[in-house]
């Protein structure tokens, strides 16, 4: 057996294994996730959980080597940012002082991540930041370039195996239709 085939089944099973034989453990976990469109708007059935949504929302597939398959729900937010020029909300523009024109764009966005099943499952709620570049065109169009996303774990449901993981994700790329790499770490109690 060559060292890559090793790899491949050793790592998930060590990762996995890994919070349960460490106290506060944080591992770190790599993976991709893809988000759809969700006409329905399910992210709106947490209520109070999340502040008021854009109508752009989102289903969610979430896979993490040595973790259970996770699926969930997202949506744009429109929340305070307070920078140099005084509040505004999101989505918000960062503007080139040479060109006057926008250089990046900023939105955030609350999900929510069920892992596990039966009652082993636990909702994780997370606050996203989604930096985009924005590249205007001769004609004046826009296009978005790289795109990066920075989500805090804020919270579960208090039930099941991932009670009390907290954590944080970077999503390299945009997931909209297609997979995107994921790197981050998990805290386990």
């Amino acid at each position: 057996m060559n060292a890559r085939v090793v790899f491949r089944i050793v790592a998930p099973i060590a990762l996995a294994l890994l919070p349960g034989l460490a106290s506060a453990a944080c591992v770190p976990v790599l993976g991709t996730v893809r988000l759809l469109p969700d006409a329905a708007c399910h992210i709106n059935t947490l209520g109070s959980q999340v502040p008021a949504y854009q109508n752009q929302c989102f289903s969610l597939a979430l896979n993490l080597v040595g973790f259970p398959a996770a699926t969930g729900y997202a949506g744009l937010t429109a929340e305070p940012l307070v920078g140099f020029t005084g509040p505004t909300a999101t989505p918000a523009a960062v503007i080139d002082a040479a060109t006057s024109l926008p250089r990046q764009s900023i939105q955030t966005a609350r999900s929510v991540v069920y892992i596990g099943s039966g009652k082993q499952r636990t909702a994780l709620y997370s606050n996203d930041v989604i930096v985009a570049q924005v590249k205007p065109a001769a004609n004046g169009a826009m296009s978005t370039g790289a795109v990066t996303e920075q989500i805090l774990i804020s919270g579960s449901d208090g039930k099941g195996a991932y009670a009390n993981v907290t954590g944080n994700l970077v999503v390299l790329g945009s997931s909209i239709g297609t997979p995107a790499s994921v790197a981050g770490k998990l805290c386990l109690p």
